[in-house]
């Protein structure tokens, strides 16, 4: 494999795998404190408070993002004015909405959830979710252009900011509570807009011109990929929304601590999404399919030579696992840990498919197969945790991913004709190939000098 096979994937990885793993590792690291310091109760409704974070930023994003990635790659510079103008709107709009839909209906969902301090907690979110518009307007703008450096340092400044504060607490001996939690993240939201808008100045126009018609283009394109996010939320957290309800918020947080080691697999994942759609729509747009192909082999190939390992790690010691991140209290956890990160190698699969139909223009595609295996998880999983109890969510959302990950390659085979051994001998080519690369690279510098 030559060195320039790699290094659109390099480059552009380099900062976006940085800030991905940034948000795990603050995360992470916000584990091992919140589950010594805070009651399985609590740690539950804190979890849940992520969940609908996560859920609103998905929203949003999907919305807006990816249309204005597209657009913005396949348009002239004379229409990027618009566009920037038409996605604030469409922000603000979304934003405002949501806001509001948080003040009417919160408290009855968070007595259905049985967690009461949940609607006191996302009351408090309101003011860092207003400063979203302009954190996540300076991203988008930013990911458009393939510039991954000042959304590393936005999000590096943003979780830096809010796990830093919650060190000066322990540092300052001051009792940690779910209040104080919800202040730091707002802070954290605002010190990583100020950040994102000083390296995200130089794409932007300057001028604001609302542009009705680019609006609409873009609420167009975007509402599938939105009914699309939606509904992967839903299948994402569904099992935790069914174990609150059902079980507990102290089952939430053993479940919780479960999933969020999971995500160590994903966020390969995640990274390879970003730097995906872009290269992949410019593919659709000069009409190369088979190179649409390669790319999505390549990138899911990528995700699995770096997650099987880890995977494989934490399947054979999941007990040591907890012991070091979450503590002895969470070592219960251990099965289900094992389950979530077995169904959490079907994720690559269908993250990046859902990437490749949007980027091939066929959204309604992603937004039908993601709806339907949504809806049939909110059956499968309520079924298997009545029947079993914590093990039950676990096993049921391993089921509704099986299901979900045969229909994805099945039309994957139809649209663009990838294979599974395609994928797999990528996978295993990865590491030779990757490590050539890395060679390359050093020696080149270590001549330089």
């Amino acid at each position: 494999m030559s060195d320039q096979k790699y290094t659109y994937w390099l480059r552009s990885g380099i900062y976006s795998g940085l800030q991905k793993a940034a948000v795990l590792l603050f995360g992470v690291g916000s584990i091992l404190i919140l589950t010594r310091t805070l009651s399985k109760s609590d740690m539950g409704t804190w979890n849940l408070f992520l969940v609908y974070t996560a859920i609103i930023e998905v929203i949003r994003h999907s919305l807006i993002k990816n249309a204005v990635i597209k657009y913005l790659n396949t348009t002239g510079k004379e229409a990027h004015t618009h566009i920037h103008s038409a996605s604030f709107t469409l922000n603000a709009i979304t934003t405002l909405s949501l806001a509001l839909l948080i003040i009417l209906f919160i408290a009855p969902v968070s007595n259905f959830l049985n967690a009461p301090s949940l609607a006191e907690v996302m009351y408090y979110f309101l003011p860092g979710l207003l400063l979203l518009i302009p954190f996540s307007h300076f991203e988008w703008v930013q990911n458009a252009n393939a510039d991954f450096k000042g959304i590393f340092w936005a999000y590096l400044t943003r979780q830096g900011v809010s796990f830093g504060l919650i060190i000066i607490s322990l540092v300052l001996h001051l009792h940690i509570t779910l209040i104080m939690l919800v202040l730091y993240y707002n802070a954290g939201i605002l010190c990583g807009a100020f950040v994102s808008g000083y390296f995200a100045k130089k794409f932007l126009t300057g001028h604001l011109k609302i542009d009705m018609a680019w609006t609409k283009k873009l609420w167009m394109f975007g509402r599938y990929v939105f009914g699309t996010n939606i509904s992967a939320s839903v299948f994402r957290n569904t099992d935790q929304f069914v174990i609150s309800s059902y079980l507990s918020t102290a089952s939430v947080a053993l479940y919780g601590v479960c999933l969020r080691i999971s995500n160590l697999v994903d966020v390969p994942s995640q990274v390879l999404a970003d730097i995906l759609f872009p290269k992949s729509a410019q593919m659709m747009e000069a009409g190369n399919m088979e190179k649409v192909r390669f790319y999505y082999e390549k990138a899911v190939g990528a995700v699995l030579a770096i997650g099987v390992p880890v995977s494989i790690f934490i399947l054979l010691l999941p007990k040591l696992v907890l012991f070091i991140i979450a503590g002895p209290a969470y070592e219960e956890a251990a099965p289900i840990l094992q389950i979530t990160i077995l169904y959490g190698l079907f994720l690559p699969f269908i993250k990046q498919f859902g990437t490749i139909m949007d980027s091939i223009g066929l959204p309604k595609t992603n937004f039908a197969v993601t709806t339907i295996t949504a809806i049939c998880n909110i059956f499968i999983c309520w079924g298997f945790t009545r029947r079993f109890g914590l093990m039950g969510a676990a096993y049921g959302t391993m089921t509704s991913y099986g299901i979900c990950f045969i229909i994805t390659q099945v039309i994957l085979y139809k649209k663009i004709g990838s294979s599974l051994s395609n994928t797999f001998r990528h996978m295993i080519l990865f590491y030779p190939d990757i490590m050539s690369v890395l060679q390359h690279k050093i020696l080149l510098k270590w001549k330089a000098r």
